[in-house]
Order: structure tokens, then C-alpha cells, then sequence
């Protein structure tokens, strides 16, 4: 499965409410774990602040094992979207500018 299916794997089991949108391209490594894939998810407040939310799986794990963790990485996803809406917009506006 490549990161696109997976990606859209994840979206298919997203719950009704949830708004992440796909983000693709990255071209830099941002994994700190090397052999591991990263899949990338934005979520945006109306105070025009975005977060990058992502995922991480092993290069290791076969189609199998991937389906059967997307229950468990659609929970992450969506627990780290849930964190970041509840933010108000001046913790996002802190987060832009940098906590200082």
C-alpha cells in the first residue's frame, strides 16, 4: 500500500465531524525515526492558523498490518484534531508568533 491509499484509507474511516484535509509533497524527511513513513493531515482554524498533523508507520509493516492499524491511527488523527480545535484562537495566535 502505498501513502496515498493509506491516506485514503484513513479518511474513508474518519468520523463525520472530523475536517483534516490531505497534504501531499513533502519532499524533506520530517520522520525522526528513520524507516518510517509519514502521513500528513492539515487542520486550520477560522484565525487562519493550520496545524500539520501526521501519522507514522513502519516501511516494515505489509498491507495487512496496515489495515489493521488504521482504527488506531485514525484515533491519533482525530485526537490530535480534537486538541488542537479546542485551542482558542490566542493560544493559536501564540503558536504563529512563537511563545514568548
Amino acid at each position: 500500500m502505498d501513502d496515498t491509499q493509506i491516506q485514503k484509507r484513513l479518511i474513508d474511516e474518519f468520523s463525520a465531524d472530523v475536517r483534516l484535509r490531505p497534504m501531499f509533497g513533502f519532499k524533506m524527511d520530517f520522520s525522526a525515526n528513520p524507516g518510517f513513513r509519514k502521513i500528513f493531515f492539515s487542520a486550520s482554524c477560522d484565525c487562519e492558523t493550520s496545524a500539520l498533523l501526521s501519522v507514522e508507520i513502519s516501511k516494515e509493516k505489509d498491507d495487512n498490518e496496515i489495515e489493521d492499524a488504521i482504527p488506531s491511527l485514525v484515533e491519533h488523527l482525530e485526537r490530535q484534531e480534537k486538541a488542537f480545535r479546542t485551542m482558542d484562537c490566542e493560544t493559536h495566535s501564540k503558536m504563529r508568533r512563537g511563545f514568548s
